[in-house]
């Protein structure tokens, strides 16, 4: 092979490296979002959030949500780097949000029972915290973690080739 040649294989073998300040950038703008949100809207947010989840559809909504928003990092990155898309990061994309989403819903089930079980006054303002807390840490949770994640597999993938 020439050396051009070798310099075009070695352009085309490269992989999406995504650093953490990536999905640590996007979870702030979340953070912001989420709190001006609430500065600005603060009845009608709350209120909007609640409802989603008593009808049954904030699941579902912050679902999309993060996987859209995880899969746009992504491809931005990709896109930034000029690199090759993996099988196991759009992988780890597609499941990951599902499964922390769900299962942070499965804990705010569990918190909102165990809120319910006690004799509290004003249960239903605090039965609205806990589903407005809940939901925004479920929201950075499921947009930053899975890059976490990730980034240690490619990090276990880098140190198990190298033996």
């Amino acid at each position: 092979m020439s050396a051009p040649t070798l310099a075009l294989a070695e352009v085309q073998q490269r992989k999406v490296i995504v650093r953490l300040a990536d999905p640590a950038v996007a979870a702030a703008y979340i953070s912001v979002a989420f709190g001006l949100l609430l500065v600005f809207f603060p009845v009608w947010f709350p209120r909007m959030i609640v409802r989603n989840w008593w009808n049954g559809r904030l699941t579902i909504a912050m679902v999309v949500f993060t996987l859209l928003f995880d899969s746009a990092i992504y491809i931005r990155v990709a896109h930034l780097l000029s690199a090759k898309l993996e099988i196991l990061a759009p992988a780890c994309l597609g499941s990951l949000p599902i499964m922390i989403v769900v299962g942070l819903s499965s804990l705010l089930q569990s918190a909102i029972s165990l809120t319910l079980s006690g004799y509290l006054p004003n249960i239903e303002a605090r039965i609205s915290e806990e589903i407005v807390t809940h939901t925004y840490f479920a929201l950075v949770s499921a947009v930053f973690l899975p890059f976490v994640v990730i980034r240690l597999l490619e990090q276990f993938k880098t140190t198990k080739s190298k033996r």
